[in-house]
């Protein structure tokens, strides 16, 4: 087939001789048969089927834009496939560059990273967490069970604490848990089951959040180096202009950063059920989950302040 035949066979589509499928497998033959046409025969074979690949999979979109007014299919073909190969390129640098700046990362954390190996307790190194499907228990139930046991203030205190803090204990947490408090373990594993439930809004948040992180430290450090790379064989003027841009946006995503690394470390993004969720799993006001964890703060604090003054 050659391209007056492929012409050809688009015209019979839009007369609705053959299909949309037909037509896909025409022209994947057609770029198959002919990779020098497009420059293909440069690339690795892997390289030419992620390029047919993005073919098929957006072949039905291929063909809607096609408009024989602007010219033939031939001609549209080229330039589709041509910005196929200029965007995987575009992706292959910038996966290649945050590779780098990875590498260099790991370069200059590594003797902080040794120095900070031999503080890591392995013996609590990737503790399993609690079950994602404990057998489902009737909140009734649960919190007829928690009345009758006529809590302590402190363990009423542990207990909301540990709510709040669901997404993040473990076996070995739970079980010291259930033990101070009397409280039967399969009944506390649905109150973390149904709070971990309660977060899967708060779950794809912080997902994105991650991300958004990621994305602006990356552009932040590609940005410095497009920088400090800049040819000075430019005009002068040129390069003044060119570097205050690239310093705008370097700026830009920098503080992008520092602001949602702030946000990770003063807790801002932890994943944790609300007060309510808590205070209607236990049975009581909301009030009452405030007033424990307010408690629990001053006593943080208390101990803070005595560590201070034996120092």
């Amino acid at each position: 087939m050659n391209s007056m035949e492929l012409n050809e066979l688009s015209d019979q589509l839009l007369r609705g001789e053959i299909s949309e499928k037909e037509m896909i497998k025409h022209i994947c033959t057609f770029v198959v048969k002919n990779y020098p046409i497009f420059g293909l025969q440069k690339y690795d074979e892997d390289f030419r089927q992620e390029v047919l690949l993005n073919l098929i999979e957006k072949g039905n979109r291929l063909l809607n834009q096609f408009n024989p007014a602007f010219g033939d299919f031939f001609t549209y073909l080229y330039c589709y496939i041509c910005t196929i190969i200029n965007t995987k390129i575009k992706q292959q640098m910038v996966q290649s560059m945050k590779e780098k700046i990875n590498f260099e990362e790991c370069i200059l954390t590594l003797e902080e990273k040794k120095e900070k190996y031999h503080r890591i307790d392995f013996n609590n190194f990737d503790l399993p967490k609690a079950p994602l499907a404990p057998p489902h228990i009737p909140p009734e139930e649960i919190q007829e069970a928690l009345k009758n046991l006529s809590l302590k203030h402190d363990n009423k205190k542990i207990i909301v604490l540990a709510l709040k803090s669901s997404y993040y204990l473990t076996d070995d947490q739970i079980q010291r848990i259930c033990k101070i408090s009397g409280i039967k373990k399969e009944y506390f594993y649905n109150l973390i089951q149904q709070c971990k439930e309660s977060l899967d809004y708060k779950t794809r948040r912080r997902e994105r959040a991650q991300e958004r992180r990621n994305f602006a430290y990356y552009h932040h450090k590609r940005y410095r180096k497009i920088i400090q790379k800049l040819d000075c064989d430019l005009d002068q003027e040129k390069l003044r202009r060119l570097k205050e841009h690239y310093a705008c946006k370097e700026k830009k995503h920098w503080h992008n950063w520092k602001s949602l690394n702030n946000a990770f470390e003063k807790g801002h993004i932890y994943l944790r059920p609300t007060n309510k969720t808590v205070a209607n799993l236990m049975g009581i006001c909301e009030r009452q989950v405030n007033y424990y964890i307010n408690c629990a703060r001053k006593d943080l604090e208390r101990e803070e302040e005595n560590k201070r003054e034996k120092g």
